[in-house]
């Protein structure tokens, strides 16, 4: 009888110990290019400015995006998009019409209006900036609607509030709808990045 107790206890000490282990990571990846357009529609790619890494694990998205040779002291919204780099569709939402303003995401409300709202970047005296973000809003290569695969991260020219523009009340600017795009990638699993 001890010896069942002892083979029980060591069996569900060994299947917890595996719970707590870590999935497996599936990784994507974007080179950011400077873009200019003459119609506001169609885009061009130019000199490559950066990059954006992605990591999926447990139901979390983490992101890294890196730029160099910005406009010194400036600060980017950021965005995903549906559509391609030289044809952007709308801000991808998860292929939903609903604002995401009081979704939570890992349990701190997202306070921005599309699910593929990203936030804004820094960029520091020299040009550079980093930006980091973690969210359970993403996924990668799960073909469900949070997959963000093939969407494309693009930076604007200008910052944005986006706590302001889920107020119901909020006033213009700023406004993504007029804030131009400057540069953008391709969200594409498993990418080489360019150094």
């Amino acid at each position: 009888m001890r010896s069942f107790a002892y083979l029980l206890i060591l069996t569900l000490g060994l299947s917890s110990c595996k719970d707590s282990e870590p999935g497996p990571k599936t990784f994507a990846a974007a080179d950011i290019y400077l873009v200019n357009t003459e119609d506001g529609n169609i885009y061009e790619k130019g000199e490559w400015t950066g990059n954006a890494q992605f990591i999926y694990q447990d139901g979390v998205t983490s992101l890294k995006v890196s730029l160099s040779g910005m406009e010194p002291n400036t600060s980017h919204a950021m965005h995903l998009h549906d559509g391609t780099l030289e044809e952007p569709g709308r801000h991808w939402n998860q292929g939903k019409f609903v604002a995401f303003c009081k979704e939570l995401s890992l349990g701190e409300v997202w306070a921005k209006t599309f699910a593929g709202d990203i936030g804004n970047i820094e960029i520091d005296g020299d040009g550079n900036g980093t930006f980091i973000i973690k969210t359970d809003l993403w996924s990668l290569g799960t073909e469900d609607d949070k997959d963000i695969a093939g969407t494309i991260l693009f930076v604007h020219e200008k910052f944005e509030d986006f706590a302001n523009e889920c107020d119901p009340g909020h006033s213009h600017p700023p406004h993504g709808h007029i804030n131009p795009k400057i540069a953008g990638g391709t969200v594409i699993l498993d990418a080489q990045l360019l150094e």
